[in-house]
């Protein structure tokens, strides 16, 4: 575990993901799966992953939760679901990027309401000033 990247969460949840999907491939071209798929099996074979015991179960549950991943005798196996969400929505780390987005349009929005209200009320209070000035004159 020398040069272990630093990965969010969500990079390892698709990492996992798409090993699942290499699995399923495998078993699809009916070639042999001697182990079974254990998150240790996982971290083991993606060691850039660095996972330690409880963070391995809090991964699994997490997928396993979501129904992206089943585990049955033969171990993990990912999901119809687990397979459209990695290939159609890409992953969790889209989903992070898309949540960021949308906070930073909510953010900029609600900013240039402040800007808009403060326009508004300027121009009216212009208008009120050349009305008086007008009806003193």
């Amino acid at each position: 575990m020398a040069n272990i990247i630093k990965m969010t969460r969500n990079e390892k949840l698709d990492k996992i993901l798409l090993f699942l999907i290499a699995v399923d491939i495998k078993e699809l071209n009916n070639e042999n799966i001697n182990r079974q798929i254990t998150m240790e099996f996982i971290n083991e074979a993606l060691n850039e992953l660095g996972l330690i015991e409880w963070e391995m179960k809090s991964l699994k549950d997490e997928l396993i939760n979501e129904n992206l991943v089943t585990e049955n005798t033969e171990g993990l196996r990912i999901t119809q679901k687990g397979k459209k969400f990695i290939t159609r929505e890409r992953g969790f780390r889209h989903l992070e990027k898309i949540t960021q987005q949308e906070e930073l349009i909510l953010e900029k929005t609600i900013e240039k309401f402040k800007y808009d209200k403060f326009a508004f009320w300027f121009s009216i209070l212009a208008i009120l000033i050349s009305l008086i000035s007008l009806i003193l004159k």
